[in-house]
Protein backbone atom coordinates (compact mmCIF):
# COMPACT_ATOMS: atom_id res chain seq x y z
CA UNK A 1 0.00 0.00 0.00
CA UNK A 2 1.24 3.45 -0.89
CA UNK A 3 1.68 6.26 1.60
CA UNK A 4 -1.60 8.18 1.59
CA UNK A 5 -1.67 11.91 2.29
CA UNK A 6 -5.21 11.58 3.63
CA UNK A 7 -4.16 8.86 6.07
CA UNK A 8 -1.05 10.88 7.04
CA UNK A 9 -3.31 13.85 7.78
CA UNK A 10 -5.61 11.66 9.84
CA UNK A 11 -2.67 10.23 11.82
CA UNK A 12 -1.40 13.78 12.50
CA UNK A 13 -4.87 14.86 13.66
CA UNK A 14 -5.20 11.77 15.88
CA UNK A 15 -1.76 12.46 17.39
CA UNK A 16 -2.55 16.13 18.00
CA UNK A 17 -5.86 15.43 19.73
CA UNK A 18 -4.54 12.40 21.64
CA UNK A 19 -2.97 14.70 24.26
CA UNK A 20 -6.41 16.08 25.13
CA UNK A 21 -7.75 12.71 26.29
CA UNK A 22 -8.83 12.97 29.94
CA UNK A 23 -6.32 10.47 31.36
CA UNK A 24 -3.41 12.46 29.90
CA UNK A 25 -4.72 15.78 31.23
CA UNK A 26 -5.09 14.22 34.70
CA UNK A 27 -1.54 12.85 34.63
CA UNK A 28 -0.08 16.17 33.46
CA UNK A 29 -1.94 18.08 36.20
CA UNK A 30 0.28 16.19 38.67
CA UNK A 31 3.55 17.10 36.93
CA UNK A 32 5.74 20.16 37.14
CA UNK A 33 7.02 21.99 34.11
CA UNK A 34 7.91 21.58 30.47
CA UNK A 35 10.57 18.91 31.06
CA UNK A 36 8.06 16.64 32.82
CA UNK A 37 5.46 17.15 30.09
CA UNK A 38 7.96 16.35 27.36
CA UNK A 39 9.33 13.29 29.19
CA UNK A 40 5.75 12.12 29.74
CA UNK A 41 4.94 12.57 26.05
CA UNK A 42 8.08 10.78 24.86
CA UNK A 43 7.80 7.89 27.33
CA UNK A 44 4.11 7.61 26.51
CA UNK A 45 5.18 7.23 22.88
CA UNK A 46 7.72 4.57 23.88
CA UNK A 47 4.96 2.73 25.75
CA UNK A 48 2.73 2.87 22.70
CA UNK A 49 5.59 1.70 20.47
CA UNK A 50 6.11 -1.28 22.79
CA UNK A 51 2.46 -2.25 22.54
CA UNK A 52 1.72 -1.11 18.96
CA UNK A 53 2.97 -4.23 17.21
CA UNK A 54 1.19 -6.69 19.54
CA UNK A 55 -1.88 -4.45 19.42
CA UNK A 56 -1.85 -4.47 15.64
CA UNK A 57 -1.44 -8.25 15.56
CA UNK A 58 -3.70 -9.26 18.44
CA UNK A 59 -6.15 -6.48 19.30
CA UNK A 60 -9.06 -8.46 17.92
CA UNK A 61 -8.39 -11.28 20.43
CA UNK A 62 -7.57 -9.31 23.59
CA UNK A 63 -9.18 -5.94 22.97
CA UNK A 64 -11.49 -6.10 26.00
CA UNK A 65 -8.68 -6.82 28.48
CA UNK A 66 -6.42 -4.13 27.04
CA UNK A 67 -9.17 -1.55 27.27
CA UNK A 68 -10.02 -2.66 30.82
CA UNK A 69 -6.37 -2.32 31.94
CA UNK A 70 -6.18 1.17 30.42
CA UNK A 71 -9.44 2.19 32.11
CA UNK A 72 -8.19 1.02 35.50
CA UNK A 73 -4.97 3.03 35.04
CA UNK A 74 -6.93 6.15 34.03
CA UNK A 75 -9.23 5.87 37.06
CA UNK A 76 -6.18 5.38 39.29
CA UNK A 77 -4.59 8.63 38.08
CA UNK A 78 -7.89 10.48 38.47
CA UNK A 79 -8.33 9.19 42.02
CA UNK A 80 -4.78 10.29 42.89
CA UNK A 81 -5.49 13.80 41.60
CA UNK A 82 -8.83 13.94 43.44
CA UNK A 83 -7.29 12.65 46.70
CA UNK A 84 -4.46 15.17 46.51
CA UNK A 85 -6.83 18.09 45.99
CA UNK A 86 -9.31 17.05 48.69
CA UNK A 87 -6.55 16.39 51.25
CA UNK A 88 -4.60 19.48 50.21
CA UNK A 89 -1.51 17.40 49.46
CA UNK A 90 0.52 18.00 46.36
CA UNK A 91 1.09 14.65 44.70
CA UNK A 92 3.61 14.44 41.92
CA UNK A 93 3.65 11.67 39.35
CA UNK A 94 6.84 10.54 37.66
CA UNK A 95 6.53 11.37 33.97
CA UNK A 96 8.71 8.41 32.93
CA UNK A 97 6.84 5.59 34.63
CA UNK A 98 3.38 7.02 34.11
CA UNK A 99 4.11 7.75 30.45
CA UNK A 100 5.21 4.21 29.65
CA UNK A 101 2.36 2.77 31.74
CA UNK A 102 -0.32 4.82 29.99
CA UNK A 103 1.29 4.47 26.59
CA UNK A 104 1.43 0.70 26.80
CA UNK A 105 -1.81 -0.15 28.59
CA UNK A 106 -4.31 2.65 28.05
CA UNK A 107 -5.92 1.53 24.80
CA UNK A 108 -7.65 4.65 23.51
CA UNK A 109 -9.73 5.15 20.38
CA UNK A 110 -6.96 7.16 18.72
CA UNK A 111 -4.38 4.41 19.35
CA UNK A 112 -6.72 1.72 18.05
CA UNK A 113 -7.42 3.81 14.94
CA UNK A 114 -3.69 4.29 14.28
CA UNK A 115 -3.11 0.56 14.85
CA UNK A 116 -5.87 -0.27 12.35
CA UNK A 117 -4.46 2.17 9.78
CA UNK A 118 -0.97 0.72 10.31
CA UNK A 119 -2.25 -2.86 10.03
CA UNK A 120 -3.94 -2.08 6.72
CA UNK A 121 -0.74 -0.62 5.26
CA UNK A 122 2.54 -2.28 4.35
CA UNK A 123 5.04 -2.85 7.16
CA UNK A 124 7.14 0.24 6.33
CA UNK A 125 4.14 2.54 5.81
CA UNK A 126 2.50 1.20 8.98
CA UNK A 127 5.66 1.95 10.95
CA UNK A 128 5.69 5.48 9.51
CA UNK A 129 2.09 5.97 10.71
CA UNK A 130 2.93 4.76 14.22
CA UNK A 131 6.12 6.87 14.41
CA UNK A 132 4.30 9.98 13.16
CA UNK A 133 1.53 9.47 15.72
CA UNK A 134 4.11 9.13 18.51
CA UNK A 135 6.00 12.28 17.47
CA UNK A 136 2.90 14.44 17.04
CA UNK A 137 1.26 13.25 20.27
CA UNK A 138 4.52 13.81 22.23
CA UNK A 139 4.73 17.41 21.03
CA UNK A 140 1.00 17.90 21.66
CA UNK A 141 1.38 16.69 25.25
CA UNK A 142 4.08 19.29 25.83
CA UNK A 143 1.79 22.01 24.43
CA UNK A 144 -1.23 20.86 26.47
CA UNK A 145 0.89 20.59 29.63
CA UNK A 146 2.24 24.10 29.14
CA UNK A 147 -1.28 25.44 28.58
CA UNK A 148 -2.43 23.75 31.81
CA UNK A 149 0.33 25.53 33.73
CA UNK A 150 -1.27 28.89 32.92
CA UNK A 151 -4.37 28.11 34.98
CA UNK A 152 -4.66 30.71 37.79
CA UNK A 153 -4.00 29.32 41.28
CA UNK A 154 -7.36 30.48 42.62
CA UNK A 155 -9.25 28.11 40.28
CA UNK A 156 -6.64 25.35 40.10
CA UNK A 157 -8.11 23.21 42.92
CA UNK A 158 -11.65 23.36 41.54
CA UNK A 159 -10.38 22.65 38.03
CA UNK A 160 -8.35 19.64 39.19
CA UNK A 161 -11.37 18.20 41.03
CA UNK A 162 -13.55 18.72 37.96
CA UNK A 163 -10.92 17.14 35.68
CA UNK A 164 -10.65 14.12 37.99
CA UNK A 165 -14.43 13.66 38.22
CA UNK A 166 -14.92 14.11 34.47
CA UNK A 167 -12.16 11.58 33.80
CA UNK A 168 -13.69 9.02 36.15
CA UNK A 169 -17.14 9.61 34.61
CA UNK A 170 -15.77 9.37 31.07
CA UNK A 171 -13.90 6.13 31.77
CA UNK A 172 -16.84 4.53 33.61
CA UNK A 173 -19.17 5.54 30.77
CA UNK A 174 -16.79 3.97 28.22
CA UNK A 175 -16.55 0.82 30.34
CA UNK A 176 -20.35 0.55 30.44
CA UNK A 177 -20.56 1.11 26.67
CA UNK A 178 -17.91 -1.55 26.11
CA UNK A 179 -19.86 -4.03 28.22
CA UNK A 180 -23.15 -3.19 26.46
CA UNK A 181 -21.63 -3.72 23.00
CA UNK A 182 -20.25 -7.17 23.90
Amino acid sequence: MQLSLIVLGLVILLGATHALEPDHVVAMRMMKGAKDYMVFGVTHGVGFALIAVPLILLFSYFQFYGILAGDIIAIGFALLLLYGEIKGKELEVSPKGSGVLQGAFAITPSKVMVAILAAEASLIVGMIYVALFIIVSSVSMLVVGLMLSFVPEKIEKAMNIIIALVTISYVVYNMIQLDVTR
